[in-house]
This record gives structure tokens, C-alpha cells and sequence, in this order.
């Protein structure tokens, strides 16, 4: 296993990453109500690109405009295509690869966002999320829809100059939805069993490997397992991530709210309140997901990359890669200081007062108060 984050990675296609540190995807919620990126965002990524990161995620686009969560760039029609080539290149700015991150939301789309009755899902039971209504069972055609949308963003993000798409697998939105039978009750070819509900992620991602053509990276970003009593395990996220790997899957990203406590995100949004890692059997998942995937593509750790020691241990760990979201929030030039042995200078709590956030941290204003809006989840200064 390699343990130097400077050392170069080359993706199957032939896209090489210049190091293995990764530029992970935060929810900016600072995009035009029509899902055309902001200057205001297009700092944000900029500044952080600049460092030097080895690839850099954007925050994730939409696919479809039934499925929008927060007020994110689209990636739905020929309205988003010069929005998402400006993103490109600002994620670019630093020499990295420059990768899309695309999702639908499912039953965690804002109904004010995609409108009266529209809010769909694999099925209809509501969200775990306090106050979450209830949405509509997609309907078949709806759901082929959604796999070709899924596509037609990847040819976008082809067409606008990015390296590649991530899929966002992660995190409660439609793709966990589908593999979840927390979320997904459904007795068609779309859900019931195990392997009817891996059915649509798996068809979404040949999609996506399709229209991204083989030199492009096409990555899956997966909860490896729920922490919710009735959610999925570890050996169910094992099974689809053996077949995302046959799919032609360039890399798997673990997302983790810390890699070595196994805290994937609740679906109810809690940071705070901390689930036992019951659905892994007390397994590290990166390890386990190294194992299951045996090279056949990368792993990408995340979650409490803080260091450079952090950074070494997430690769000691089992990644390929190590990804970081905090740490170069709060301070735009963490991997410049980590490249230049400063270590000691870096910032690591977000000021009291929202306008000094802003400023200090090259951060949209509406970013700045979703931020705020889950307590506990980043440091502010003094804590």
C-alpha cells in the first residue's frame, strides 16, 4: 500500500492525478436559482483548487430538476452547459483533475424547489429527516428517465471540460435510496430483494461509463453501511461495490464522517448525536472495500483528514486516495501549508461572527449560513 500522499495515481483510462490528496465535494447552496454557478462559488472552488490538489470534486449537480436539494449547479440541459465549463476550470486552476459530482435527491428534494407533488422517490415513505413530507413513488418510465439523465449529465460534464463524474451514492440521496430497504419497499423489478435494489445504481453507472466514454473517470461515492437499526450493511454495500467494480467503476469514495471511527452520516442529519457502527460488524469498511475491489479500481478515503498524518493513516488504511472537505473549508491554504512543511499555521475553526467567515474563508455568504445550520459538525475558533 502506498502511504505518500505526493505520489502521483493514474486512473485506468490514463487521467493521472499529480498527487492522492482529493479536494473532497461540499454542499455550497450558493448557486442561481436556476443552478448557474455564482462568481462568488466559482471563488470558493478556485481558491481551494489553487493549492494543488491531486483532483477536485465540485459540489454536486443536479441531474434532473425534480430531484434538487439546496440551491446547487445543474447539470439537467444546454441552460447549465457554460455554468458547468466555468466550474471546470476553476476547479482546474491548480493542475488537478477536475471531476463532476452528479445526484438526484429522491425523498430529500426541497418541495419548494421542484414544486407541488413533484418530489419523488423509490417509494412513498418520507425522510428520516425532521419535518419531511412524504414524496410519490417514481413510476417505471420515470425511473428509466432518471438513469438516462443521469447519462445525458455525464455527456455534459464531458462536453465542459471535466476529467470525469462521481455519482453521489452517498449520503440519503437517490442513489442509497434505492439500495436502502429503509428507502425503497418497492415489489417491481426496482426493488424487493437485494438484487433488485442494487438495480438502478447499477444501471446508472453503466450509463454514466458509457457516456463518459474510456479515457474519462467515472467514480460512485457509497455509505459503506447505514447506522440506522433497519438500514442496510456492510455486506450489502460490499455486494453492489463488487459490481460497480465490473461496471467499469474508476474508484469507489468512501464516504465517512471520520475514516477511523466508522461514522457514516445519519439520514436525520444529527452531528451531534453519534450511531454505533452496528451495519459494519466492527469491520473497517475501507479495509473491506479494498479487499472486495482487489485493484480492479481505487479507493478513496475521507472523513477526519485534518494532517498529513491523517492523510497517511487514510492511506495506510486501505485508500488509494485520501479526500478532505473540513480541513480546506476552514482554511483555503491547509495543502499549502501541509506542502510547505507549515503545518503549525494552519487554521482549524471558523470564525464567531458569519461576515469573518465569509471574508477569512473565501466563502459565499448563503454557504456561510448552511454551515451554521448544523451545529457541531465544523469547529468554530476557540472551541
Amino acid at each position: 500500500m502506498i502511504e505518500d500522499p505526493w505520489k502521483p495515481f493514474r486512473f485506468a483510462g490514463g487521467r493521472e492525478a499529480p498527487n492522492r490528496l482529493v479536494l473532497a465535494p461540499m454542499t455550497t447552496d450558493a448557486s442561481d436559482p436556476g443552478g448557474v454557478v455564482t462568481e462568488e462559488e466559482l471563488a470558493y472552488l478556485r481558491r481551494r483548487a489553487m493549492s494543488g490538489f491531486g483532483m477536485a470534486l465540485s459540489s454536486c449537480a443536479y441531474v434532473h430538476d425534480d430531484g434538487r436539494s439546496w440551491h446547487g449547479i445543474g447539470a439537467a440541459g444546454p441552460e447549465h452547459d457554460a455554468s458547468l465549463a466555468s466550474v471546470a476550470a476553476a476547479l482546474k486552476a491548480g493542475g488537478g483533475l477536475a471531476i463532476l459530482q452528479i445526484y438526484d435527491g429522491g425523498r430529500i428534494s426541497r418541495p419548494a424547489m421542484v414544486g407541488e407533488g413533484r418530489m419523488r422517490a423509490p417509494s412513498a415513505i418520507p425522510s428520516a429527516r425532521p419535518g419531511a413530507e412524504t414524496p410519490r413513488a417514481m413510476s417505471g418510465d420515470e425511473i428509466e428517465a432518471l438513469i438516462a439523465a443521469f447519462g445525458a449529465a455525464t455527456s455534459r460534464a464531458v462536453a465542459a471540460g471535466f476529467d470525469g463524474v462521481e455519482l453521489h451514492g452517498a449520503n440519503h440521496y437517490a442513489l442509497h435510496q434505492f439500495s436502502s430497504p429503509r428507502a425503497n419497499r418497492r415489489e417491481d423489478g426496482w426493488g424487493g430483494d437485494r438484487d433488485r435494489r442494487l438495480r438502478f445504481p447499477l444501471e446508472v453507472a453503466r450509463a454514466a461509463r458509457e457516456a463518459a466514454g474510456p479515457q474519462r473517470v467515472v467514480g460512485y461515492r457509497i455509505t459503506p453501511f447505514e447506522p440506522e437499526p433497519d438500514g442496510y450493511k456492510l455486506d450489502d454495500a460490499l455486494v453492489l461495490i463488487d459490481r460497480l467494480a465490473q461496471a467499469g467503476m474508476d474508484y469507489i469514495h468512501v464516504s465517512l464522517d471520520n475514516f477511523r471511527l466508522q461514522q457514516p452520516q445519519r439520514e436525520d442529519r444529527s452531528y451531534v448525536v453519534r450511531s454505533a457502527p452496528t451495519g459494519s460488524d466492527g469491520r473497517s469498511p475501507i479495509a473491506a472495500i479494498r479487499d472486495i475491489v482487489a485493484g480492479r479500481c481505487a479507493v478513496i478515503a475521507c472523513g477526519g483528514v485534518r494532517s498529513m498524518g491523517d492523510a497517511r493513516d487514510a492511506l495506510a488504511a486501505g485508500g488509494d486516495l485520501v479526500a478532505a472537505a473540513r480541513a480546506p473549508l476552514v482554511d483555503p491554504d491547509w495543502l499549502a501549508k501541509l506542502r510547505d512543511g507549515r503545518e503549525g499555521e494552519i487554521v482549524t475553526g471558523l470564525p464567531e461572527d458569519k461576515h469573518a467567515i465569509a471574508q477569512r474563508c473565501a466563502i459565499p455568504p448563503r454557504m456561510v449560513g448552511y454551515l451554521l445550520s448544523r451545529p457541531g459538525w465544523i469547529p468554530r475558533d476557540g472551541a
